[in-house]
């Protein structure tokens, strides 16, 4: 039979729980709050470029439908813009929270409370300006070549992460075929 010894000094053999256990919960506890800001801000930041992609897509496809001619008409007029504008931006809004379109009688940039209102949190608004013609309906033939400005305003409203209510732009020119 043989002779049980004890372990050396230095090795120590785990017993029971490990006692800076409660440590690591405090640090998780203390960092936790930073991590879940910085993964939500991460989140709303990809939500308000989405949003800028989509309404800049918006005021583009806005832009060449106006200044668009077809072969029966002069153009296809405002009500065919908003109406694009609405399907453009279904994915983001309600299309009665769109607002469209504000004619402006100037070139851009547009200014808020003077050309068009602030859009409201989840609203849309639609700023127009159709060059020296001043009608978008495409029914003035000496225009040929004016220019057309559409804006879409988007009011953002964030989880306040980043500051709250945020107005994203987007922005389009084209050339009148008409």
């Amino acid at each position: 039979m043989g002779r049980r010894t004890s372990p050396s000094p230095s090795v120590r053999v785990a017993r029971g729980p490990h006692k800076w256990g409660g440590q690591a919960l405090v640090e998780f506890a203390l960092a936790l709050p930073i991590l879940i800001v910085l993964i939500a801000g991460v989140l709303e930041l990809g939500r308000g470029y989405s949003f800028a992609v989509e309404t800049s897509d918006a005021a583009r496809d806005a832009a060449r439908l106006v200044a668009g001619k077809t072969s029966t008409t002069n153009g296809p007029g405002l009500t065919a813009m908003c109406n694009l504008v609405k399907a453009d931006l279904a994915a983001v809004v309600a299309s009665a929270n769109v607002a469209c379109p504000t004619q402006v009688n100037h070139a851009p940039p547009f200014v808020a409370g003077t050309d068009y209102t602030a859009p409201a949190p989840d609203h849309a608004v639609v700023a127009v300006y159709c060059g020296t013609s001043l009608d978008c309906s495409g029914s003035v033939q000496s225009n040929y070549n004016s220019e057309v400005d559409v804006s879409v305003y988007y009011g953002f409203s964030d989880l306040n992460v980043l500051g709250g209510g945020i107005t994203i732009t987007g922005s389009s020119r084209a050339t009148t075929a008409w």
